[in-house]
């Protein structure tokens, strides 16, 4: 499992300096006099960095991803208005994903790696694991979290009909009384 770790932060260190962003910053410096020689391109992560180097990766790859292999999906992505996580997925959500504030967007992301890890087989012992420390990470709680997003935004329309639609799509909290906005 180390072995792995590691090999994961040297394959996101080095995506992380091939990345545009990485090539503008190095054009903007050759252009600048040097004054002391330049760090490395690459360094070599600590073991508990990676979620920070995961989370920062996903999102520098949301904006330069070309294709997912569903044309819905990119052109949802495409006419989204700001930079949408590879997590979210579901072509419903990334409509409407940056048309909501920073939390709901969270619980976006959270809920399609959910659902992305509760729709992966077991199909040994180690996989099992994997999907066992996944659904503790991403799926318990979520009911919890998103009965929390609706009163915190329960006053926005808007916001409203949003997470009725989410409700919807992934059956969080049958219980929860959602009502759209009247007028």
């Amino acid at each position: 499992m180390p072995t792995k770790r590691l090999a994961l932060i040297g394959c996101l260190s080095l995506l992380a300096a091939c990345s545009p962003q990485a090539a503008d910053s190095a054009a903007d410096a050759d252009a600048a006099p040097k004054a002391a020689p330049a760090e490395p391109a690459v360094t070599v992560a600590q073991p508990m960095e990676a979620p920070a180097a995961v989370e920062a990766t996903s999102e520098a790859e949301s904006s330069t991803d070309p294709s997912s292999g569903d044309e819905a999906l990119d052109k949802a992505r495409a006419a989204a208005g700001c930079p949408v996580p590879t997590d979210v997925y579901d072509v419903d959500d990334v409509r409407i994903y940056c048309r909501m504030p920073a939390d709901v967007q969270a619980f976006l992301a959270r809920e399609n790696t959910c659902q992305h890890f509760a729709g992966e087989e077991a199909y040994d012992d180690e996989r099992r694991r994997e999907l066992e420390e996944a659904s503790a990470q991403y799926c318990e709680g979520r009911e919890k979290i998103f009965t929390d997003l609706v009163t915190r935004h329960r006053g926005d329309c808007a916001i409203r009909e949003a997470l009725i639609a989410i409700n919807g799509r992934y059956d969080l909290v049958f219980e929860l009384d959602l009502k759209p906005c009247e007028g």
